[in-house]
């Protein structure tokens, strides 16, 4: 199944009065580059909303928004407050000082600094179901948009098979034509010159030479294989976006070496476009995991 790699999702988990949201956003990247936001004291909860994304997601760029409330969380935080606050005073009479303590900065300080020890649990087991809500809506939008990809992919393809076999067509006819393509070329050389005609043991060595330097039959042979194995590629269940794009590049270098090698206008033209092709061929497969 062929998944994009463009996906967002929103969950929301609650256990014990807790309330988490967790937001995921996904986009293409070459690996799996997970970054999480999250209120302090929450490591537990960041790690295993991680160990959760890796094990649903293979490539991209994920960002994760997790965010906390609810009553159980709200009384934890100003439960903190009073020991804080009667410590700020002990030490305030200890060292004389007569300004009185700010209680609302006490508050912000308290509240501000992540989820008390004593709800870290709770909120991890909140965080997790909401996390496994928001990784199946990116699954879903994932999915959604790969079956579209892969038309897409199978389309472009299916257009390289045809100008892969036009161009074995081509390369045929070339190497049908390149012994007569010679010979005029030398009988000008020799009229033009004024000199003897070339000797014929000669005219099939050099003959042998050129057949062997334009001799792309390899080439035509391998982008025949690379369209095959790409197709295959875009249909099976593996993800697909490395494989793909190797085979692309491989298509994009033999159809250059085949150009260059060939020498031909027809050849080259189609080589041409069956670059063209491979290289919008790469830049879908970008997006794809």
């Amino acid at each position: 199944m062929m998944k994009s790699m463009t996906g967002y999702g929103v969950g929301v988990g609650e256990h014990d009065g807790v309330r988490a949201t967790v937001e995921i956003r996904t986009l293409n990247h070459r690996h799996l580059d997970v970054r999480l936001s999250a209120p302090g004291g929450c490591s537990a909860a960041v790690a295993a909303v991680e160990r959760a994304v890796r094990r649903r997601l293979v490539r991209g760029r994920v960002d994760v928004a997790i965010g906390i409330e609810g009553e159980a969380v709200e009384r934890e935080r100003m439960a903190a407050v009073v020991p804080a606050y009667r410590a700020l005073e002990r030490i305030r009479s200890e060292l004389g000082v007569a300004a009185p303590i700010d209680l609302g900065a006490v508050f912000l300080a308290v509240t501000s600094a992540g989820v008390p020890a004593p709800g870290r649990a709770i909120f991890t087991q909140a965080v997790e179901r909401a996390t496994l809500a928001a990784l199946d809506q990116v699954d879903e939008m994932r999915v959604a948009e790969g079956a579209a990809l892969r038309e897409l992919l199978l389309s472009l393809v299916d257009r390289m098979g045809e100008l892969v076999a036009s161009l074995g067509a081509a390369v045929r006819e070339l190497r049908e034509r390149l012994p007569e393509r010679l010979r005029a070329r030398t009988d000008l050389l020799a009229q033009s010159a004024a000199l003897p005609a070339l000797d014929q043991e000669r005219l099939r060595q050099e003959l042998a030479m050129l057949l062997d330097r334009a001799d792309v039959t390899e080439e035509s042979a391998r982008l025949a294989c690379h369209v095959e194995h790409l197709r295959a590629t875009m249909r099976g269940e593996a993800p697909a976006g490395r494989r793909g794009d190797f085979l692309a590049q491989e298509m994009l270098r033999e159809a250059g070496t085949l150009a260059a090698k060939a020498q031909d206008a027809v050849v080259s033209g189609l080589a041409a476009d069956l670059r063209a092709l491979a290289e919008q061929t790469r830049e879908q497969l970008q997006n794809v995991e």
